[in-house]
């Protein structure tokens, strides 16, 4: 089972006892009968900078009332999920990236060294597939009755257009279907463009560059929600190239933005970095929507690493941001960006935040539920944050039918990022095990989530 990392374990149950990170110190040094413990230590534990010891986890555990074998599992080392050398490279070319957007630098071209075209053809190779050989995505790959199997095949229309087109198929399909079968075929989608993309020249490659780029974002979100995080980093490092030869910071941004919400939970603090990277190279060109997109996932990611300062702030910037979208101005990858959609992303983060009475007021919208009927994954995340408000208010068994509803979306959309996110409330329910609906749910997430291949994985951000 899915459990949390030890620096949120700690930040978490500080916050639901009431205590400041300050009076934390001074009552485990009360306990311990020393004076070595401050508030700044503290904070180093929870942004997970530094470990405690054996002797503090014992402490942490009397003072936080929690159970010994809790903090000593959050406290073992996991399987990376993001491979360093991945998320190394993507942070050092968000900041070209940056460099690129501020001061008009030469971008990685076709020629061009490793950060160029050879680069991005490399990364989209078979090998660097999200999952293609999944009987699923198999399936939907070979299945051209269905209209989305053999992508390029349709003669008639220029590459552009045939390109352009099918990243709105793909969009499309992403509200319906989750990564587990959907990210197969937006690899080779992404594939099959950057081939293109590496034989054109001139003009003929600059119409094709945008589009390309596109489908590099739209491969390494569903490699994201199908559990495939190096994956995913791959596919996101070389949309963020090819945005700066395309000349689009926006859609640049776009990327990073993915890219922070992928780590937020694993990383928070390169989440936050990128998050804040992207907004730095939005300001100028970024529409309202997409600035307030990229206040949200910093404000999330602030969250996560324990920052409640730089959380609000960046609430109020989306907040801010958010009165002033109007649909006519956003690109149109951001289609799905509507009132109703930030005011559950502020829900979330006010989850993160510990404060459910507020969250509850925006996960609750009835207008986005009706919104949400025909996209399952969505239904999914927004039941499972809906669900662990509930449980922050002390309505148990209420939570608990919600997160059945949670649990049901996610296999049925085939997203393994929103299972893990019920995963995570199954942990949360684990201390009461005496309620007959919290041993329901935990029995059913476990059956459920079983049919989901990479479901195990530690759990996602939603």
């Amino acid at each position: 089972m899915s459990r949390p990392t030890l620096g949120r374990l700690i930040a978490d149950t500080r916050r639901r006892r009431g205590y400041s990170q300050t009076r934390l110190a001074a009552l485990l040094c009360a306990a311990a009968g020393v004076t070595t413990v401050t508030r700044h230590e503290v904070s180093r534990w929870e942004r997970g900078d530094r470990l405690p010891g054996a002797q503090w986890l014992a402490w942490l555990a009397l003072v936080l009332d929690l159970p010994p074998a809790w903090l000593a599992a959050a406290a073992r080392p996991v399987d990376s999920p993001a491979p360093a050398d991945g998320l190394t490279r993507l942070l050092q070319l968000a900041e070209q990236w940056l460099r690129h957007v501020a001061n008009s630098d030469p971008a990685p071209g076709e020629s061009r060294g490793p950060a160029g075209l050879g680069f991005v053809t490399r990364l989209a190779e078979p090998g660097h597939a999200a999952g293609p050989g999944h009987p699923a995505g198999s399936a939907l790959l070979d299945g051209s009755e269905h209209g989305y199997g053999r992508f390029f095949a349709q003669p008639g229309d220029g590459e552009a257009a045939q390109l352009d087109r099918h990243v709105a198929e793909l969009r499309w399909m992403d509200d319906l279907v989750g990564g587990t079968d959907l990210a197969p075929v937006a690899h080779r989608c992404w594939q099959q463009g950057a081939d293109r993309l590496r034989r054109a020249r001139g003009a003929d490659r600059r119409r094709l560059l945008r589009p390309v780029t596109e489908l590099a974002q739209l491969a390494g979100w569903t490699a994201a929600d199908a559990g495939d995080r190096a994956g995913a980093l791959r596919a996101y490092r070389a949309g963020l190239v090819l945005s700066m030869e395309a000349g689009d910071p926006a859609l640049g941004a776009h990327v990073l933005g993915g890219a922070s919400h992928l780590l937020c939970e694993v990383d928070p603090g390169a989440a936050w970095r990128l998050a804040r990277i992207a907004a730095a190279g939005a300001r100028r060109d970024g529409s309202a929507g997409l600035r307030a997109l990229l206040a949200h996932r910093a404000a999330l990611a602030a969250a996560r690493a324990g920052d409640g300062r730089a959380a609000q702030d960046g609430l109020l910037v989306a907040r801010r941001l958010g009165d002033r979208v109007r649909p006519e101005h956003e690109p149109d990858w951001l289609y799905w960006l509507d009132p109703a959609e930030l005011a559950a992303m502020a829900g979330r983060c006010l989850v993160a935040l510990d404060r459910p009475v507020r969250a509850l007021r925006l996960l609750e919208q009835p207008g986005l539920r009706r919104r949400r009927r025909g996209q399952p994954r969505t239904r999914a995340v927004y039941a499972g944050w809906l669900a662990r408000a509930l449980l922050g208010v002390g309505e148990v068994e209420q939570a608990c039918v919600v997160g059945a509803d949670a649990a049901v979306e996610a296999v049925r959309a085939g997203s393994v990022r929103a299972a893990e996110q019920t995963r995570e409330l199954s942990v949360r329910l684990a201390a009461r095990p005496q309620i007959r609906a919290v041993r329901d749910l935990s029995e059913l997430i476990t059956q459920l989530t079983s049919y989901l291949p990479g479901s195990s994985t530690r759990p996602g951000v939603n």
